[in-house]
């Protein structure tokens, strides 16, 4: 039982070295696998010490806890979904990149997008607790549930029906951008800037509110430009715009077409061009919430973050060739790559195709002839960062995934009472 796990283990590790389709998640793979050799290890010991009566609970519950990574990977090995999740990573990793590449970071694995039942896009951060991210029932043991503690990278959830919907895959970037302020410890910067930002008294609690969507979609904005306002207002169908109720209200989430409109500006602010036939809210500045947004955009882009080596986010985060995105949609149309040089620009000059030509889009093959300009993009080896503190990133990265495996065995020791079911 515990040899089976512990070569299952290494099979993996030798797939992500192999140069096959899960060499660029080479760094996630030996972040899960540095938290299960700490429990192979352990059960091996008590094995040896004639304390094994433990051992087939504790393999169950690293199977429990190796089954959240283990079905994201496999995906990464089936032909059908392996193509939209390369695309979905490597945007997600265009976005994360630049903040690993700062001054004074330290070497972190990348979000990883996996596909889920959820009805929109979701961003499990670094270090949460993943147990109810399992199929029901798929944890049996108290053990199980205080081991899926701690999520060693970020996890980005998208519904499965966004494998075929190649403009969708752009809220990736809104999702990476909470991760981006995770692990960065934004939180209490953003929240101040909003507080100075000039807003009337009596809104600044709903802004505060709102702070990490309001980033998120700003950071969506500055990466993909206004071709991600316009897939973030079909996704949430408020193009028609909203009433004042509407722009003032108390929901969890700023309302859609505030949302749609905190993005356009965004954009704007951040440079994007935007084409003077393309889809838009002419009436944006006579909304009610138009000054706040305005004030808004004005303090998250305007100067540059402490947490972020004193870098604005556009300075870190927009694409270099974010003027060719509607001359990109145009060839795409035309049966011709995008010819622009990054992820982003090319899925934006693909959602602006769809946005501008539907049928055309469907005819003429836009998405899978997308899909493969960006993965030939795609550089070789791992997603590792350039780190700037010291010699030798991967063995400092492996260092700190090692650190992590006491964390599980203190984990499966925090409850000593008998394993039992924990189901409802």
């Amino acid at each position: 039982m515990v040899d089976g796990l512990a070569e299952e283990l290494r099979q993996w590790e030798a797939v992500s070295r192999g140069g096959g389709p899960l060499e660029k998640h080479r760094t996630q793979i030996d972040a899960v696998l540095a938290l299960l050799d700490a429990g192979v290890a352990d059960a091996r010991e008590r094995l040896a010490d004639g304390s094994g009566d433990e051992v087939p609970a504790r393999i169950l519950d690293l199977h429990h806890v190796w089954d959240f990574f283990r079905s994201r990977f496999l995906l990464r090995r089936v032909r059908g979904y392996r193509r939209t999740l390369d695309v979905a990573d490597e945007l997600a990793w265009e976005c994360y990149r630049p903040v690993l590449d700062l001054p004074g970071s330290r070497p972190k694995e990348p979000p990883l997008v996996g596909f889920s039942r959820t009805a929109s896009p979701r961003a499990h951060r670094r270090g949460s607790a993943y147990h109810d991210l399992l199929p029901r029932g798929g944890i049996h043991t108290r053990e199980g549930r205080a081991a899926a503690a701690r999520l060693p990278f970020p996890v980005i959830d998208v519904p499965w029906h966004y494998d075929v919907q190649l403009p969708a895959l752009l809220t990736v970037a809104h999702e990476t951008g909470h991760h981006i302020e995770d692990d960065c410890a934004l939180g209490d910067e953003l929240r101040l800037r909003v507080r100075t930002a000039g807003l009337p008294p009596d809104r600044v609690p709903h802004w505060e509110r709102w702070t990490g969507e309001v980033f998120a979609d700003t950071c969506a904005a500055v990466v993909c430009g206004t071709a991600y306002a316009d897939v973030l207002a079909e996704l949430l169908d408020a193009e028609g715009g909203s009433t004042g109720a509407e722009a003032f209200s108390d929901g969890p989430h700023p309302p859609p077409a505030t949302r749609v409109r905190l993005a356009r500006a965004a954009a704007a602010a951040a440079g994007h061009p935007r084409c003077a036939d393309g889809p838009g809210e002419p009436n944006q500045a006579d909304a009610p919430d138009a000054p706040e947004i305005a004030a808004l955009v004005s303090a998250l882009l305007d100067t540059g973050y402490d947490r972020l080596g004193g870098r604005r986010l556009t300075d870190l985060l927009v694409p270099p060739d974010a003027a060719d995105v509607y001359a990109g949609a145009e060839r795409l149309l035309r049966r011709r790559p995008s010819e622009c040089g990054r992820a982003a620009t090319v899925l934006a000059a693909a959602a602006l195709a769809f946005q501008s030509d539907p049928a055309g889009y469907e005819q003429r093959g836009v998405a899978q002839r997308a899909e493969a300009e960006v993965l030939r993009l795609r550089t070789a080896g791992s997603r590792t960062a350039t780190w700037r503190g010291e010699a030798n990133t991967e063995e400092n990265q492996l260092r700190a995934h090692a650190e992590a495996g006491p964390l599980l065995l203190r984990a499966l020791d925090a409850v000593r009472e008998p394993s039992r079911d924990i189901r409802p």
